[in-house]
């Protein structure tokens, strides 16, 4: 009797549909989590929408309206076009230069504590100055052109770089080193098999800031030095005071900066998802 009704009980025990009291709970606060942020923005935008409207901003500050209608109008051209593909690729030139220099660097200094020992007061002082301080020399040297964009943009790409690499070789536990060392493993086995896959997180967060870094840097050069791209139709705008269309290139700006840190975090969630800082952090 009791054989023929346990399987009863367990396919009843298996129909019944298994609910946390606290899911709903849980639900709603994954929605406000989504929801808020846009509501802050867009109730922000609408504050600032009001205040320009009713002259409490000064006219150099258009409505949000007029900004989004100026944008309109100025992203389907070919002028526009033009100038977001001339900067974007003084961003991924100058951001390559600036991860092989970094990387390497970082990986030299981390390999060699001597190294880093004889040097770091000196790579401290030079990571705190901001790349565009070494504009005016530049320019003095190579001119107003796309090159000047690259080298700046690597300068402020390199520190980020070089240091988060430099952290993850130092971080590396000495159990894993002295570990490799027992099995035999030469040094090009051990840079492929230990300190390359220690030290991905962090170039891969390295890359993230140091993309950042490279598209303010090239904006501002082109603002400064009227280099072709976005940075140059801004100052051009505001000179001749077309102020919508000028703060929406900047929106632009900003934009690609979410897109490419959205882009580069996605990247790296999809090739570190073997990490167990991955697994756990990127729920």
């Amino acid at each position: 009797m009791t054989s023929a009704l346990t399987p009863r009980a367990g396919v009843r025990a298996a129909a019944l549909p298994s609910t946390s009291p606290d899911a709903g709970p849980e639900r709603g606060r994954r929605a406000l989590v989504v929801v808020l942020p846009w509501a802050t923005t867009v109730a922000l935008l609408a504050v600032s929408e009001v205040l320009s409207r009713t002259g409490v901003l000064p006219e150099e500050i258009p409505p949000v309206t007029d900004v989004l209608a100026a944008g309109w109008q100025l992203v389907p051209t070919a002028k526009f076009a033009t100038s977001l593909v001339v900067t974007l690729v003084q961003v991924a030139v100058g951001l390559v230069i600036g991860v092989v220099v970094g990387v390497a660097a970082g990986l030299a200094l981390g390999s060699v504590p001597l190294l880093y020992r004889l040097t770091h007061h000196v790579l401290d002082f030079f990571r705190f100055i901001p790349a565009i301080v070494y504009l005016p020399v530049v320019v003095l040297l190579m001119g107003a052109t796309p090159w000047t964009a690259f080298l700046l943009a690597a300068l402020g790409t390199v520190w980020p770089m070089l240091f988060q690499t430099y952290y993850g070789v130092a971080g590396i536990s000495t159990v894993l080193s002295d570990t490799a060392r027992v099995f035999g493993l030469r040094r090009h086995q051990r840079l492929a098999h230990v300190v390359l896959p220690a030290v991905s997180p962090f170039v891969a967060t390295g890359l993230r800031i140091s993309a950042a870094h490279a598209l303010v840097v090239v904006v501002a050069v082109q603002l400064i030095t009227a280099i072709p791209g976005l940075g140059r139709d801004i100052a051009v705008y505001a000179a001749n005071a077309v102020y919508p269309r000028m703060y929406a290139l900047v929106a632009v700006v900003g934009l690609v900066g979410v897109a490419l840190n959205a882009v580069l975090a996605a990247v790296e969630r999809r090739s570190l998802h073997w990490h167990s800082a991955y697994r756990e952090g990127w729920t």
